[in-house]
């Protein structure tokens, strides 16, 4: 069987590149460890959002599959204490399972809340994360203390709706400008009502949103909090009383590619450097992920700034993702964690694409300003990656050329 395309491929990269924009493309048929077509491979580009690939692989190579983030809590001269170990899918419903075990463990009053933080480093954003990213809720504060994925959502219809169900208040005031301010256990958001939108906000703060959040949710099982107070460093004495632990990792890495979260991909990274260097900052995060590259053979030789591909200062070869894939075919259960963290057509970010190949494509998509990209895997052989880079016009345009290659592919059998 070789893989055949329906169009020239040559055809299509001149004249993609004769309108200045730049593309690199990638086949190879791991079943037969042979390359099928290449394009500008080895050339450094920013991946956007498959570099998420990257950091889900490392994750996979360091993390057995049934490694959980825990969130421990401690109990200190009637103190409690938060230590988390940065669940990134924390949520509300969470908060009230935790906040009806504790009282059935028969705790009934705290004096004061606190959280400890060292888990990671004080920074919040990776370098290259503009200024305008920041202001999205794409891009919330990397905090190992995170509720409701950083953000704070609010739905205006006939009664306000907002994505901490009733654990916290929220006062609404009309405004020509979208924001909002946090005043203890109460959310005042500013928004023009009258269009009746969602308004979403990243939580620029978010261990407030969490502690009050679960001063309310203790409240609503009988146990109270007199203060709710904020970091503190965690004594060496403290009880512990409680943990929470998430779904299994691999749970969380298919979430993290199915809506290709930036938060959980930058927590994985920093977790990474947490498990291998003691350090959870991205430095040692990205040297993590690095040495677990070289480690496989895989040539580092790139520019790593983030987990998640945020950044414009990522310079990845397309060809690195196709080495990733080499790599984890050699092992079976590495290769079939792989794939099932990876992306189906008609879910998450390829819901409305490549529809046709439902059931035969695992993929990861990119999208940035002027950038787009694909990587996946084909009939569970055929790895591509496709990222085209610089265009001036419509991203629509450029992601259709890429479904088209894809979907122009077809496996024929060649006679001996």
């Amino acid at each position: 069987m070789i893989l055949i395309f329906a169009f020239n491929l040559d055809s299509l990269v001149k004249s993609i590149e004769n309108d200045g924009t730049t593309i690199a493309i990638i086949f190879y048929d791991l079943e037969k460890d042979s390359l099928i077509y290449e394009y500008n491979s080895k050339r450094r580009l920013p991946p956007a959002s498959i570099q998420k690939v990257i950091t889900t692989f490392a994750a996979i190579k360091l993390f057995k599959s049934d490694f959980k983030f825990k969130t421990y809590f401690f109990k200190h001269n009637n103190d409690l204490y938060l230590f988390p170990n940065a669940d990134p899918l924390l949520d509300e419903n969470a908060l009230l399972k935790i906040a009806k075990d504790i009282s059935s463990l028969g705790y009934k009053k705290f004096s004061n809340l606190y959280y400890d933080d060292s888990y990671f480093t004080k920074s919040r954003y990776p370098s290259g994360w503009f200024w305008d990213d920041i202001e999205q809720a794409y891009a919330p504060a990397i905090s190992p203390l995170i509720l409701n994925e950083g953000v704070f959502s609010i739905q205006y219809q006939a009664i306000p709706k907002h994505n901490f169900g009733d654990l916290l208040y929220v006062k609404l005031i009309s405004s020509n400008k979208n924001n909002y301010e946090v005043e203890n256990d109460t959310v005042i958001v500013y928004g023009d009502f009258s269009k009746y939108k969602n308004l979403v906000f990243p939580q620029k703060e978010p261990e407030q949103f969490f502690l009050w959040s679960f001063k309310n949710a203790l409240y609503k099982n009988n146990v109270k909090v007199e203060n709710v107070k904020g970091y503190k460093e965690l004594p060496p004495d403290a009880e512990l009383i409680y943990i929470y632990e998430s779904s299994p990792i691999d749970s969380v890495l298919k979430y993290m590619n199915s809506v290709s979260s930036n938060l959980i991909s930058e927590i994985v990274l920093r977790s990474i450097g947490v498990w291998l260097y003691s350090v959870g900052d991205w430095k040692n995060g990205i040297k993590g992920v690095k040495n677990i590259l070289f480690l496989e053979g895989i040539d580092t030789n790139f520019v790593m700034i983030d987990g998640s591909g945020l950044s414009r200062y990522n310079l990845i070869p397309a060809k690195t993702f196709i080495d990733i894939f080499k790599s984890a075919y050699k092992d079976k259960q590495t290769y079939e964690r792989l794939l099932s963290v990876l992306v189906e057509p008609g879910e998450g970010t390829l819901k409305n694409r490549l529809k046709e190949f439902k059931g035969r494509l695992k993929a990861k998509t990119g999208t940035l300003r002027n950038t787009t990209s694909l990587v996946g895997i084909i009939d569970k052989k055929i790895a591509f990656c496709i990222i085209i880079y610089g265009f001036n016009d419509s991203i629509s345009k450029y992601k259709k050329i890429i479904d088209n290659v894809v979907l122009g592919t077809r496996l024929e059998r060649v006679s001996p």
